[in-house]
């Protein structure tokens, strides 16, 4: 039986792809003028309503168009690996076929690449401050003084990409690039030490099925053409899961982990009394900084620089939530031993907080429509519903995908 009653008519009818995956989005669907059209197609891309996203889109562009002026010569020739070159790769019925990054994901890694070594953004007030705004914008430099300094502590970049477009293949994009820049570059302040972290067993479970599957078959470094043949050799990446122990390396490693295993699953309270387990896995937040962070901290910390990558990171939006007080601790650790946390990068489809306000560091937006027209999603439902009822739900990024699920036509 459903939760709420649904009453009057609903249609679905499927939507047809404006341009292919790989394709720069050209074009985009919009609400029509008249009540219970269908949808009405204009020229150009879906804007985006994130004024950082917007403004960074077009220096992207103009950065590759130019050939991306002003990287290494590594993040040269894997943006030409990943991105010029045609790639078949083998399934898993040993059949082959042709593969190409999508432009979204291609869109992400860009804009981390260009943040990050081009543009030397590692802050969010620095961030805030040269894409919140039209050029000379003095309200963008006021708006990035009144960034919190704790949130200035290390780089933070959340990339907002609507479900099924590929966020992990842009977390195995930043692995590589961070890895192979380490590597081959002597000043790099990237790092070949990773921590993955999933907000629950569900999502653990697809992780592991990209990063170290069942069986010993090939991972996503191996299936996706990510390495150049010629760098091979170069490849040395220990995957470790939740509690095992360490592996001795003298090359990359990435630490896999359900969010839980961090500390103890036990309700918070708000200020008020007020349960809120909701905000992310319940927990106490004094636990954040026990004997089970305490090891794996200590684990990942001896290794100097970190890169921090988030799963489905709606849930880490409360900066007191014990999700974030242990990232805060690896900071620490790292610091103390004169490393660094190198960046945090959080992906979600919905990067919100409890009140639908968007995270402050998004970089990247590829909303649900954008991912209809490209076809990277391919049956989405046209509703058309008359006394419909919103059911109630106590996670905000959860009501606003349904809400865009049920009315995806013309989606922001």
């Amino acid at each position: 039986m459903a939760d709420a009653p649904v009453a009057g008519r609903l249609a679905s009818a499927v939507l047809e792809p404006l341009f292919g995956p790989t394709d720069i989005p050209d074009r985009h669907r919009v609400r029509a003028a008249v009540a219970g059209a269908p949808a009405e197609i204009a020229r150009g891309r879906r804007p985006s309503p994130i004024p950082i996203v917007q403004n960074l889109r077009h220096e992207l562009q103009q950065w590759r168009e130019a050939d991306y002026f002003g990287v290494s010569e590594t993040t040269r020739q894997l943006l030409s690996h990943w991105f010029t070159r045609d790639h078949i790769v083998v399934g898993e019925d040993d059949t082959t076929r042709a593969f190409g990054y999508y432009f979204c994901q291609r869109e992400a890694i860009e804009a981390l690449i260009y943040l990050y070594e081009v543009c030397d953004v590692r802050t969010l007030s620095g961030l805030v401050a040269r894409f919140s705004g039209d050029e000379d914008d003095t309200g963008a430099q006021r708006r990035a003084l009144g960034v919190s300094p704790d949130d200035d502590l290390w780089a933070k970049y959340a990339f907002k990409m609507a479900t099924g477009s590929g966020k992990t293949k842009v977390m195995s994009l930043a692995i590589v690039w961070s890895y192979f820049h380490y590597h081959r570059e002597s000043n790099s302040s990237l790092t070949q030490k990773f921590l993955l972290l999933a907000p629950g067993l569900t999502v653990f479970e697809r992780l592991k099925e990209d990063f170290r599957p069942e069986g010993g078959g090939p991972n996503i470094f191996d299936r996706d053409p990510l390495i150049p043949e010629e760098w091979r050799g170069d490849w040395h990446m220990s995957v470790v899961l939740q509690d095992e122990p360490a592996v001795p390396t003298s090359g990359g490693v990435l630490y896999l982990t359900n969010i839980h295993r961090l500390f103890e699953t036990k309700v918070r309270r708000a200020r008020d009394g007020e349960m809120y387990g909701w905000v992310g896995p319940e927990v106490e937040k004094s636990k954040a900084l026990a004997d089970p962070i305490a090891k794996l901290r200590e684990r990942v910390a001896a290794h100097r620089n970190v890169m921090v990558l988030n799963d489905e990171a709606h849930h880490v939006w409360d900066p007191g939530s014990a999700w974030n007080q242990a990232i805060r601790a690896l900071y620490d650790s790292t610091t103390e031993r004169r490393g660094s946390l190198v960046a945090q990068l959080d992906f979600s489809a919905t990067p919100k907080d409890d009140k639908g306000q968007l995270f402050m560091h998004i970089v990247c937006d590829t909303p649900l429509g954008e991912a209809v027209d490209a076809g990277i999603v391919k049956t989405p439902i046209i509703g058309h519903g008359d006394n419909l009822v919103t059911q109630v739900h106590s996670n905000a990024a959860y009501q606003y995908e349904h809400h865009l699920l049920v009315s995806c036509t013309g989606d922001s």
